[in-house]
């Protein structure tokens, strides 16, 4: 028993030790993603544990009350496990999706219920396992989170975050076929071994995602904005630069905090009306580009009144100059194109000056996400 128990759970268990020496040792990520990715850890580790005791319960002649107690953690743990990766690889933070964790709670309340009741499962005095009329409810709430995971993959597909989207089908495939493996077919300790991959494999894309973005604002760096249009030159539609307004002033007057505050300001402005296929970049200190690939032009007139539209809103303000690629031009006269627009109408809002915001207080902190 003691041997199968090793070699079923040696290669995740040491896996899963190895991922927690990565998390303490690593602070690019937020606090958040840091403690969801803790929190999985644990989870898998507790699970082995978990599962480990209550094989071996199961070899005895007769009842004792470990084992109920390790079956309850057990049909607790396993939605558990798919839950978290919801909340990383879907980003659910909002108030509004809270509900979610209802049939978590509910369904860790009927693994402990078997101490009292047998509504969810129950043992004989012979140590025979009997299932109760509920006894497929952890089953029917992973199946659930599965689902849930499904509609956050597609709504990564539809903001266009393909890289995204594939890690979510990978790990939306593995727990499913995990969960018939171990359901249907009785194949132990799988899902403890698909999730220490899967949580590594995201874990390490996100790590090495970290090398493409711009450490502040989280947005695409410079060196992306370069490969990025030399690999897809031929869909290019437009180039458009973006200047931030004045940044000297709000770093002399009221601190770099503000300056810093007014460049995450101006990139969430163009990021909550950016269409499909255009992607924002941060190349250099105020100074940001956009490539916009197989889209019209009255698309990025509009996207080009949607940005002024949303940074009039605050008390900053920014230039911004577009070049279209008509004729398959050279990239960099693109780019030195855009940048001349966006000097002249630059040159055009000084002479006629917008009137000056209230300037509002800092938050506490800028946390981007991932």
């Amino acid at each position: 028993m003691i041997k199968e128990l090793v070699e079923i759970n040696y290669a995740p268990v040491i896996i899963l030790l190895f991922f927690l020496v990565f998390i303490f040792t690593n602070d690019y990520f937020t606090k958040r993603i840091r403690t969801l990715f803790l929190l999985e850890d644990v989870l898998l580790l507790c699970l082995i544990v978990a599962d480990s005791i209550e094989n071996w319960t199961a070899s005895l002649d007769t009842l004792t009350p470990i084992r109920i107690l390790m079956s309850a953690i057990g049909y607790s743990i396993r939605p558990a496990i798919i839950y978290v990766m919801i909340l990383l690889l879907g980003n659910v933070k909002d108030r509004k999706y809270r509900w979610i964790s209802i049939p978590l709670v509910i369904n860790t309340i009927l693994a402990f219920s078997a101490f009292f009741v047998n509504y969810a499962y129950s043992y004989t005095m012979d140590n025979q396992f009997v299932r109760g009329p509920l006894g497929y409810f952890a089953y029917i709430t992973s199946v659930f989170y599965e689902i849930v995971l499904l509609i956050c993959t597609i709504k990564l597909y539809k903001s266009v975050k393909s890289t995204e989207t594939i890690i979510s089908v990978v790990v939306l495939f593995t727990f499913m076929i995990s969960i018939l493996l171990e359901t249907v077919w009785k194949y132990e300790g799988i899902i403890n071994v698909s999730g220490a991959v899967a949580l590594t494999f995201y874990y390490l894309y996100l790590n090495t995602q970290q090398f493409k973005r711009d450490p502040m604002t989280n947005i695409l760096n410079r060196r992306c904005f370069y490969i990025d249009a030399e690999k897809n030159m031929a869909n290019l539609s437009a180039v458009i630069s973006i200047d931030l307004n004045d940044l000297k002033k709000w770093n002399d007057e009221y601190g770099h905090a503000k300056g810093d505050e007014a460049i995450c300001t101006v990139v969430n402005c163009v990021e909550e009306v950016l269409p499909p296929n255009c992607y924002l970049y941060r190349v250099g200190g105020d100074e940001f580009m956009l490539l916009c690939f197989n889209q019209q032009k009255t698309i990025i007139e509009q996207l080009k009144d949607q940005i002024n539209e949303k940074v009039s809103q605050t008390p900053f303000s920014c230039a911004i100059g577009v070049a279209y690629n008509d004729e398959q031009t050279d990239f960099n006269k693109m780019c030195s194109q855009a940048d001349k627009c966006m000097y002249e109408d630059k040159r055009q809002m000084k002479q006629t000056p917008i009137p000056p915001k209230a300037v509002q207080p800092l938050p506490n902190s800028h946390t981007p996400p991932i």
